[in-house]
């Protein structure tokens, strides 16, 4: 149903009165459409893409995309106040014979109205200026004067918006005293000039720099880059260049009136979208301006040639801020290229898409959708409307009132610390921080940060005995000291004509120690990434400082503490060092997806350091900057094929499953992500999921959108849970979404009680692969075990196909031919190791392609060279890496991530791995599109 209209803030408004009550209609798809709709508004800005202008088209007539239109805004308007800032554009509006401005005011007034509670007053000052500018009356007179009078009609158009500056020119009264006392006519003389002139020159300057941009800094607003295009020079004043827009432009050309005020307009909003550290306002703005269109009309019409200069104008801005949904469009303009949608559910596909992973550029700026009138009882559109009738913005605990009390209350308390300390005031009961160098006491109990050297991670005192697990990393971490030494002797004292670049650095980000008194000292891969970190780092050194056509890189480790517990304070660490150290140039690792690891990488990005991720696998680590580049499957692809293999593997008894227990850590979020992955891949109805959480849970709060499960307290009643299941259906397969961590100590469970369930087949994620180079393997705590579990390349599988798997056998099997420990020989075949390899090279790949597009400038060559080769893609199209073909750019509609990287699941037991599910590619020209006997069956 349409909207009642009512009168606005002026003669010839119209707005839509009272609260609207309009519902959307249950055509089918249009759940999908609406869950993407509600994505977007309320995606974080951190993570926001420009977002289409959607077109709701009814080429057949009827009023289909009005009522979705209108039923969007009653989703925008909550019971207590409004959730998001949003205009509601009628037909009137549109209506020709409607002043021009009266749409741009409508727009103004209305977000304005509909800011939420607590986001502060909605300034459009860019808007406003220009408003003024095209309502101007013709200037007359002497050229050298018509910018200063315009300057003074703009400074009289904000004074009526302006306390301030209305108050400030009531306290200057008249320029020319007229009699009176002495003191009156001394008020006059001062006033004048102080409240009135001074203001009105400072506010021609403000508008001048924002309109223009810093001279000194060389920055270019969006204004003068316009008028550049225009006129083909940048423009020095902004009044003098405003004269052409006085009365609405040369001719009173009406595209080129919506041009100007659509970037004003969106500027403003972009601006007022930005956080501000001393605005607690400003921090409570989390929603886009959202701007609904109830009829859009013809190509030609008024409303339409408004979209096509929105879209436009979002395109340039780079927008992300604004999202539109236009409806009753009747017939499309082929001036811009749409996006074509066949429904509303493919459209929310789309649309999800790009809440997730943003708009390539290049892509259209509009998606156009039909929509038609129809049956609206769609059983699941009715179901999920009625679950989520509304939208759901996130929530503030406190107001910006209290906080701006709270962080007062802190600043006087720091003014009394500080006044202590230098007063000599004893504050701290503890000791000094008992850490070497620059490291310091984390929350696990252990030196955390980063170091030069291997014993910086221990305590002063150095007594503590280092257990074995964190021995071992000890001993690679001397390796890679040992060969950052080599590097700089090498280069050391070089002769003048010596071509060899300088080395660059590059730092580990991973957990190095577990935790105080920990059993698991070195939990998640850590020494397996080490290894093929160090393993990469010789091999890449050798060919650099023999060659001289390649750079040599030095290796920094940092600690991030037990699970990433202090993540977010060494990430802040090593952003200081590297504002210091220009040789450093990137960040590998990121082993482990955890809430604390996507708060470093934000400041990685912040920073502007590239980063390229060894082992992590999460759909999230893609969502925290432009910086980061992946190397390993994400856990949604995993989830796909382990689906693919419980449906059709013969896994259990020589037979495909026939039940599934699925269990998942809700607090953890590689756990939660692949669980809900292989839940949407193989079908609710069929799985039954159990939800355990550790009790040493670095994060026992839950994870953002959790899979729906049963609760577990431990991990007995989990062991008596599964053994049951397994006892009623013995054709019941595990599916581990879990730590292989906690896998070992479940397995131990299950053994002690297990005389119901001898047997159990489970399929693990690629975490699992962790718990095989444990002292006792999982089989061996477990002697019924038949495990399945993802890998991501085993390197032995790849060796005879791929020229760089050999080269990292080669070399692993020269440095530890002589450690003939089980653990040394099982992470031969750890894919944690090949990957950790990959990610060295492949960043150092991207370092040597860098440095040879300086035309060998060893001073040129810098994080931000190295970023945009990255995100170009390496020359050649990639990596041929030991783990499969690795293209992670984010050019052209890339993902920064290897859309077919190769994933396979792996058979273990007592005598070795067995490959059987392979998929992707091996090398660039070997995909592998089936698995299985056969003929086979295709690959996810």
């Amino acid at each position: 149903m349409t909207p009642a209209r009512g009168r606005g803030p002026g003669e010839g408004t119209h707005v839509s009165t009272g609260e609207p009550q309009a519902r959307i209609p249950a055509y089918p798809g249009v759940e999908r459409f609406v869950d993407a709709f509600d994505k977007l508004v309320v995606r974080p800005r951190r993570g926001r893409g420009r977002a289409p202008v959607v077109l709701l088209s009814e080429p057949d007539g009827g009023r289909a995309g009005c009522r979705i239109v209108a039923g969007l805004r009653s989703r925008l308007t909550g019971r207590h106040g409004r959730l998001a800032p949003h205009a509601y554009l009628t037909e009137a509006v549109g209506d020709p014979a409607v002043a021009p401005l009266e749409l741009y005011e409508q727009i103004a007034y209305q977000l304005g109205e509909s800011m939420p509670h607590g986001s502060g007053r909605l300034h459009l000052p860019s808007y406003r200026l220009l408003r003024a500018v095209v309502t101007a009356p013709a200037a007359g007179g002497l050229m050298e004067r018509r910018p200063k009078e315009l300057r003074d009609h703009c400074y009289a158009q904000h004074r009526e918006v302006s306390g301030l500056a209305h108050g400030l020119w009531w306290l200057g009264g008249r320029d020319q005293a007229n009699g009176g006392t002495l003191l009156e006519l001394l008020w006059n003389f001062v006033a004048g000039p102080l409240f009135q002139r001074l203001p009105r020159a400072l506010y021609g300057r403000r508008a001048n720099r924002r309109m223009l941009g810093r001279a000194r800094s060389g920055t270019r607003r969006w204004y003068a880059e316009w008028v550049r295009q225009q006129q083909g020079t940048p423009p020095a004043d902004f009044f003098r260049s405003a004269l052409d827009l006085v009365g609405g432009g040369p001719d009173g050309d009406p595209e080129q009136l919506d041009r100007i005020l659509v970037h004003a307009l969106l500027a403003d909003l972009e601006a007022a979208s930005r956080r501000r550290w001393y605005d607690p306002w400003r921090r409570r703005r989390v929603s886009r301006f959202v701007l609904l269109v109830e009829e859009a009309g013809p190509a030609e019409s008024r409303v339409q040639r408004f979209l096509r200069e929105l879209r436009s104008a979002m395109e340039d801005l780079q927008c992300t801020s604004v999202l539109a949904v236009a409806a009753g469009v009747r017939t499309l303009a082929s001036r811009i290229p749409d996006i074509e949608a066949p429904g509303l559910a493919a459209a929310g596909a789309e649309l999800e898409h790009i809440a997730q992973h943003g708009t390539p550029p290049g892509r259209p700026s509009g998606m156009v959708v039909p929509v038609a009138e129809g049956p609206e009882d769609d059983q699941a559109a009715t179901y999920w409307l009625g679950r989520w009738p509304t939208l759901a913005p996130p929530a503030h605990r406190w107001g910006p009132g209290a906080e701006v009390a709270a962080a007062l209350g802190a600043a006087l308390l720091a003014l009394v610390v500080t006044a202590g300390l230098v007063a000599g005031v004893p504050f701290g009961r503890g000791g000094p921080d008992p850490c070497l160098g620059s490291t310091f006491l984390g929350t696990d109990g252990q030196c955390v940060g980063v170091a030069e050297r291997a014993e910086s991670f221990d305590t002063k005192d150095g007594k503590r005995p280092l257990p074995d697990g964190e021995r071992a990393v000890r001993d690679v971490l001397q390796r890679i000291e040992r060969q950052n030494k080599a590097v700089e002797r090498e280069l050391a004292g070089r002769a003048p004509g010596d071509i060899r670049p300088e080395a660059r650095t590059v730092v580990y980000f991973g957990p190095l120690s577990g935790g105080k008194d920990a059993d698991d000292p070195v939990r998640g891969g850590t020494l397996a990434e080490l290894r093929g970190l160090a393993l990469a780092q010789s091999f890449v050194n050798a060919q650099a400082l023999g060659s001289g056509e390649r750079v040599p890189l030095r290796v920094l480790a940092a600690n991030a503490g037990d699970r990433f517990q202090d993540a977010r304070e060494v990430a802040h660490r090593i952003v200081e060092l590297a504002a210091r150290d220009r040789s450093i140039v990137g960040v590998l690792g990121f082993g482990q997806s955890r809430r604390r690891t996507y708060e470093a990488m934000r400041v990685f990005d912040e920073a502007g350091l590239p980063m390229v991720g060894t082992s992590g696998t999460s759909d999230e680590l893609l969502a925290q900057g432009e910086h980061y580049y992946q190397t390993a499957p994400t856990n949604s692809r995993a989830g796909e094929v382990m689906a693919a293999f419980v449906r059709y593997a013969p896994m259990v008894a020589g037979r495909p499953a026939k039940g599934v227990r699925l269990v998942a850590d809700p607090s953890d979020v590689y756990s939660a992500g692949l669980a809900a992955a292989f839940r949407a891949a193989y079908g609710e109805e069929r799985t039954t999921t159990l939800l355990y959480t550790p009790a040493d849970a670095p994060e026992p709060s839950t994870a953002p959108g959790p899979p729906a499960g049963t609760p577990v307290a431990t991990l007995a009643d989990l062991a008596r849970e599964v053994c049951r299941a397994v006892a009623e259906e013995p054709g019941t397969a595990v599916v581990w979404a879990g730590r292989g961590s906690d896998l070992q100590l479940f397995l131990g469970e299950l053994a002690r009680g297990a005389r119901a369930c001898p047997k159990l087949s489970v399929l693990g994620g690629d975490d699992v692969t962790n718990a095989l180079t444990e002292e006792r393997r999982p089989w061996e705590l477990f002697p019924g075990l038949d495990l399945y579990y993802v890998s991501h390349g085993r390197a032995p599988a790849l060796s005879r196909e791929s020229g760089e798997a050999a080269a990292f056998l080669a070399a692993y099997d020269r440095t530890y031919a002589k450690d003939h420990g089980a653990r040394t020989g099982d992470m031969r075949q750890d894919a944690h190791v090949a990957l950790a390899w990959d990610a060295m090279r492949y960043l150092a790949e991207g370092v040597d392609q860098a440095w040879r597009g300086t035309g060998g400038r060893d001073d040129r060559l810098d994080r931000r060279l190295l970023q945009a080769v990255l995100y170009q893609g390496l020359g050649g199209g990639g990596l041929d890496g030991a783990t499969g073909w690795i293209d992670a750019h984010g050019a052209a509609g890339g993902g920064r991530l290897t859309g077919r990287k190769l994933i396979a699941v792996e058979r273990g037991g007592p005598a070795g791995a067995r490959t059987v599910l392979l998929c992707g590619a091996v090398a660039r020209d070997d995909v592998r599109e089936r698995w299985g006997s056969g003929p086979g069956r295709p690959c996810p």
